[in-house]
């Protein structure tokens, strides 16, 4: 059985716990490519199972989750209440074809947009950032500080997951 939303969030805040979001945020990018440091093509590619995604495949899903976090902080600070459409990253992954998403090239995507998001945050007036909410479809009335908890968190979860696949790698290997 799928884990709901709210059992989602929660394993991933309990990775978050009590840091600071927009330093884990600030780090991913570094910490990603360090991971990806001297590992083949093929090591990335490789899928744990056939339901499962590659490293290639998770860090091409950062990175355009890093494009719909950076509209939708957008939206939500320019427009306070604005509707915000749910996407499937799973018909993403299979459409966009992250499998043949090569990890290297699209950590550089996610590195600018993780920049320019971060960027973004810094210069928002506090009473811009405050006022900052949407209405998600699925998740209902969401504020921009919910949505920056949840994006470190998020990168926390699929840190985690690289890590655990390399170490698999590292260990068939040996």
């Amino acid at each position: 059985m799928a884990e709901s939303f709210e059992q989602y969030r929660q394993r991933v805040l309990g990775y978050l716990g009590s840091r600071e979001p927009r330093r884990v945020l600030a780090a991913t990018p570094k910490r990603l490519g360090r991971l990806l440091t001297k590992r083949s093509p093929s090591e990335l590619s490789r899928r744990p199972a056939a339901n499962k995604w590659s490293v290639d495949e998770i860090v091409a899903h950062l990175a355009d989750a890093e494009l719909a976090f950076g509209w939708r902080i957008r939206s939500i600070a320019a427009t306070p209440g604005v509707a915000l459409q749910w996407w499937d990253e799973h018909l993403w992954s299979e459409r966009l074809m992250y499998a043949r998403c090569p990890a290297r090239e699209t950590l550089v995507t996610f590195e600018a947009a993780r920049g320019a998001n971060l960027s973004l945050l810094r210069r928002l007036p506090a009473e811009t950032y405050a006022a900052a909410f949407g209405v998600h479809a699925k998740r209902g009335r969401q504020t921009l500080d919910d949505f920056v908890v949840m994006e470190a968190a998020h990168d926390l979860n699929h840190l985690r997951q690289v890590q655990a696949l390399l170490r698999r790698r590292s260990r068939a290997r040996g």
